[in-house]
């Protein structure tokens, strides 16, 4: 079942999207022409700086997955940071291999409760940009990756996986990983387990991609509205408001506010 996004360009919060400067190519209600990130990505990783290695180290996992799993794979997608980078590197892949023509992207939401309304509404827009195939399941998580197993054909033998090193219980993690005995059996595929938030935020930035606007206030990780509050390493107690998350210096405060 793909998400209903009727009524899209009424809503409010800019579709939860960074009123910052993003590539006009991209700043967009219609479907994106993946053939022009395809290109603006693959640039990128041919530069000799580290983003440019990361960026070359995390297609070379996407080609490979798809290689390997080919239709049989999915995406996991919750509207953060770390999933809008891969969402648009598995794209910038999927074009370069010709899926993108075949079918929608076939991508889990696991939700849970008290979400922020801007990430909902960044979430549907993403959907209606990249063509996603969404399913909403609410959580907890084990519970709804069987649930997606079992209902979804093809069923997935590989599903991406936003995590970086320095995500709870992510130290130990490679690019390919089977889940843990007692979970639901894929493979976990980590494309950017070794990037850095620095990493993930020049990305953003250097390719003026869209991203959810609670970054620009304050919140640098996206929970509940029960559990995420605004870093409280970027309040500027003088002007009265939080900088935006991409200027946090010290990544290991990252998950402050949570």
């Amino acid at each position: 079942m793909t998400t209903d996004v009727t009524g899209l360009l009424a809503t409010p919060f800019n579709h939860g999207c960074t009123d910052r400067m993003v590539d006009p190519q991209l700043d967009t209600s219609l479907v994106y022409d993946f053939k022009y990130i395809e290109q603006t990505v693959y640039k990128l990783a041919l530069s000799n700086s580290s983003l440019g290695h990361s960026v070359r180290q995390a297609l070379k996992v996407v080609e490979k997955a798809y290689q390997d799993y080919g239709d049989s794979i999915a995406l996991s997608f919750n509207g953060g940071k770390d999933c809008t980078v891969l969402l648009h590197l598995v794209v910038a892949v999927m074009s370069r291999f010709g899926h993108c023509a075949r079918k929608p992207i076939r991508t889990v939401f696991i939700t849970y409760p008290n979400p922020f309304p801007h990430v909902d509404e960044f979430v549907k827009i993403c959907i209606q940009r990249y063509q996603l195939d969404c399913r909403y399941i609410p959580g907890p998580m084990k519970q709804a990756l069987q649930h997606y197993l079992d209902t979804t054909l093809p069923k997935p033998k590989g599903i991406f996986v936003g995590i970086r090193r320095n995500d709870p219980y992510a130290e130990n993690l490679t690019h390919f990983d089977k889940t843990d005995k007692g979970w639901p059996d894929f493979m976990r595929i980590h494309p950017i387990i070794d990037w850095t938030y620095k990493d993930i935020w020049d990305f953003l930035i250097q390719l003026k991609v869209p991203y959810c606007s609670l970054y620009d206030q304050g919140y640098t990780s996206l929970g509940s509205m029960e559990n995420t509050h605004p870093n409280p390493d970027l309040l500027d107690e003088k002007k009265g408001y939080y900088k935006p998350a991409f200027m946090l210096t010290d990544e290991s405060h990252e998950r402050h506010g949570r």
